[in-house]
């Protein structure tokens, strides 16, 4: 099957020097700045999705943002478990990021998603 992502496992910082990114670092303890064990896993992974969907949305506007580089870590749970990288992963499929990305341009790695953003006609 022929994904609709280009597919990379290298050395994922090499994806910070391309032109116009923007990094966002979901090793957070909580989206909200929360510590982990006050809010639930399942809002924090709902939180997940929301918190990049609004990113994606913020940075469509911003002419020198070209594309997000989104760090959720590489999965170490049994499959069919809730992780950052799932709920990223199930974003970027969706049609909530249609509006936002460019897949075809998108970079999808074990530890990282590259996001190539849609810009707004003017």
């Amino acid at each position: 099957m022929k994904s609709m992502f280009k597919i990379d496992d290298g050395d994922w910082t090499r994806f910070r020097s391309l032109p116009g990114v923007q990094e966002l670092d979901l090793h957070l303890s909580g989206c909200k700045g929360e510590p982990a064990d006050w809010t639930p896993y399942y809002e924090r992974m709902s939180d997940i999705y929301d918190s990049v969907l609004q990113t994606l949305r913020t940075l469509q506007s911003d002419e020198s943002v070209l594309r997000l580089l989104i760090r959720h870590g590489r999965s170490t749970s049994r499959p069919g478990k809730t992780t950052s990288r799932s709920q990223v992963r199930k974003l970027m499929r969706s049609r909530d990021a249609t509006p936002y990305i460019i897949r075809a341009q998108s970079i999808q790695h074990p530890s990282v998603f590259v996001a190539a953003l849609r810009k707004i006609a003017k």
